[in-house]
């Protein structure tokens, strides 16, 4: 999504048009979106949010901008927000650094509307032309001698583990420990029924319970939003 929301290819002619493909791939993936909002509010560009992405990049870390990313999807997607307002941009930004009262918040924005920020967002759409990236979702992978290659679309664990290897047959992988389900959510903040399931090998049935199982009730909420569950951390 950038300034336009135009793919007539893909039968998509205005704005509004975008809602029942979003809406399908919320079915298909069990990460719900609403959609909506490109009826009654279309976003304009999602230019803005993405300087902001650049911005915490360079004033606090790649892992802060990740953490960002993912509000905004939240945003858009689950709540149905539009991203391409400040006002809605200040409060996924204020949220993020609730528990950081040290971070200028007023410096990422200067930074994301400046000529600067402007320049980082445009290098980046450079690297993804020089990588010859032309569909979503797509990750490039490339190892230590410059050898790389690309997986497009959404493919099952097992291709990225073998892509790995073939890329590195020097390194024997090790599967990390699964993380403690409380301190997770805590890092994630929210967390979708379906990620706990693809995280825990579960079934949908059992999450209720094993959530239950695994977290003081005290330190989480359960919610529901079109249809899917998720929990919210309450620790501090």
């Amino acid at each position: 999504m950038g300034r336009r929301t135009i793919d007539p290819a893909n039968g998509i002619y205005k704005p509004a048009d975008v809602t029942p493909h979003w809406q399908e791939v919320g079915q298909y993936s069990r990460m719900p979106i609403d959609g909506t909002i490109m009826e009654t509010d279309p976003i304009q560009s999602s230019f803005p949010a993405s300087r902001i992405y650049k911005a915490i990049q360079q004033l606090d870390s790649p892992s802060k901008a990740i953490e960002y990313i993912r509000l905004v999807r939240e945003s858009v997607f689950v709540f149905n927000k539009n991203i391409s307002n400040q006002t809605v941009l200040k409060d996924i930004v204020h949220t993020l650094y609730k528990d950081n009262h040290d971070m200028d918040i007023k410096h990422i924005f200067d930074l994301a509307n400046s000529q600067k920020g402007h320049r980082l967002l445009t290098e980046d759409f450079n690297l993804v032309r020089q990588l010859g990236v032309r569909g979503f979702p797509m990750i490039v992978i490339i190892n230590n001698d410059n050898k790389g290659t690309k997986i497009v679309g959404s493919r099952a664990l097992n291709v990225y583990i073998e892509t790995l290897k073939t890329l590195d047959t020097t390194t024997k992988m090790m599967t990390k420990p699964l993380p403690n389900l409380e301190l997770y959510l805590k890092e994630q903040h929210r967390l979708f029924s379906k990620e706990i399931e693809t995280m825990y090998d579960i079934k949908e049935d059992e999450v209720p319970q094993f959530v239950k199982e695994h977290i003081d009730p005290s330190r989480f909420s359960a919610k529901s939003i079109l249809g899917e569950n998720y929990f919210e951390s309450t620790s501090t």
